[in-house]
């Protein structure tokens, strides 16, 4: 059975929660405590899948409670629930917390938040990539660009359009930022996908502090570099994934929004990659070797060594993070769209056809299978048709 911890000062609320839960009770195990210290305490002879808390308590409040609980529990998912509005305790919350909930808070809208770290986590069967996952706060990122980042941020005006610019091609600083944006903190009705939108929101200092001053983003170290593996040739490959998968989009008369998703996925859509090679080197120089030396994919060789694949993992760490959910769904099922829950034409398609394309297009180094477009999942809902002209629109062979 599923476990939970909610933690909050005030027994009213804690009372009135613990009654909406109650029809929950057969599937999720639940308790409910007012004080940090005692929930750690639970927490050390009963370990629970997440945590929900509010951030303005006494004693203990929920920062400190989440650090504890990060330190501790790396596996736990770890949501905040709070009327707190405060930017310096969000910023410091941004690697704490997986998601950020506002109060007050729809009952429905807890729950499908709880259920969907449930359904990601069940994508996940080997309990040693939970963990990795779990822990993971930020993502390597390009020193050229951090660079660049820095320099710009240094000058008397920055520009907001150069500093959109240069985080959009960097999966890991596009990956946080939209993370913190789409958090409950800054109380939007809506999530963004464009970046520029995001940085725009954020504003100047937010991102100045966030990439320089708290150093949010991890930086990328040459030594990490194994075998078959570059940090700069995938963040190339998902740069041209992420605006082939927007031109199909587009082509298939999309809207800005379903155009944008598309992008952001495309563009996310390996982060698994980064997370495998820069956490567990050893074994992804094994990953490649047996692709290489067994003529199988590298989706086949990580499900052998490691139970899941980078697909998955990537997925699962962006819905820790709270990124819209159809992204979620495009960079999990991006190797295999029919399992995906969207039906007919679907950012997953749109992604899922890009990386087909974007590795057609290219002279590939590796000599392992790559993985092609599934027509047979195309023909059944009837779009199998489209893609030679996506591959003309897209690929600029006419159209």
């Amino acid at each position: 059975m599923k476990k939970l911890l909610f933690v909050d000062d005030d027994t009213k609320l804690l009372n009135g929660m613990e009654r909406q839960f109650h029809a929950m009770r057969g599937e999720w195990q639940m308790k409910f405590m007012d004080q940090g210290p005692a929930a750690l305490e639970f927490m050390a002879a009963n370990p629970v899948d997440i945590i929900v808390t509010d951030l303005r308590m006494s004693g203990m409040n929920g920062a400190q409670l989440l650090e504890n609980v990060r330190d501790r529990h790396p596996d736990t998912v770890r949501l905040v629930l709070s009327g707190q509005t405060d930017m310096e305790i969000s910023l410091k919350l941004a690697g704490s917390a997986h998601q950020f909930l506002a109060k007050p808070c729809n009952p429905d809208e807890l729950r499908d938040a709880i259920k969907r770290a449930f359904a990601m986590r069940d994508l996940l069967s080997n309990d040693n990539i939970k963990r990795l996952a779990t822990r993971m706060t930020s993502l390597p990122s390009l020193p050229s660009l951090q660079n660049q980042l820095a320099e710009e941020m240094g000058v008397e005006n920055p520009s907001i359009e150069r500093v959109s610019e240069i985080i959009s091609r960097d999966i890991g600083m596009t990956t946080k930022i939209l993370q913190l944006v789409n958090s409950a903190f800054f109380g939007l009705p809506q999530t963004f996908s464009r970046i520029d939108e995001a940085v725009q929101y954020l504003g100047l200092g937010t991102v100045r502090a966030l990439a320089l001053s708290l150093q949010i983003f991890s930086q990328y170290n040459q030594k990490t570099m194994i075998h078959g593996f570059s940090l700069d040739e995938l963040a190339s490959h998902c740069w041209q994934v992420g605006v082939i998968a927007k031109k199909i989009a587009q082509a298939e008369h999309g809207s800005p929004k379903l155009n944008d998703q598309c992008f952001l996925s495309g563009l996310l859509h390996d982060i698994g990659h980064l997370i495998i090679a820069f956490n567990l080197p050893e074994q992804s120089i094994l990953v490649f070797e047996r692709a290489r030396k067994e003529r199988m994919t590298i989706c086949e060789s990580e499900r052998i060594e490691f139970g899941t694949t980078h697909a998955e993992i990537g997925g699962y760490l962006l819905a820790l993070w709270g990124l819209p959910t159809p992204v979620v769904e495009a960079v999990s099922f991006h190797h295999r769209p029919a399992d995906c829950f969207s039906q007919g034409f679907s950012i997953c398609i749109a992604v899922h056809v890009a990386n087909a394309f974007a590795h057609d297009s290219i002279e590939l180094r590796q000599d392992w299978p790559g993985h092609g477009v599934d027509e047979e999942c195309l023909k059944k809902i009837g779009i199998d048709n489209r893609l030679d002209f996506w591959r003309n629109r897209c690929l600029g062979n006419g159209g």
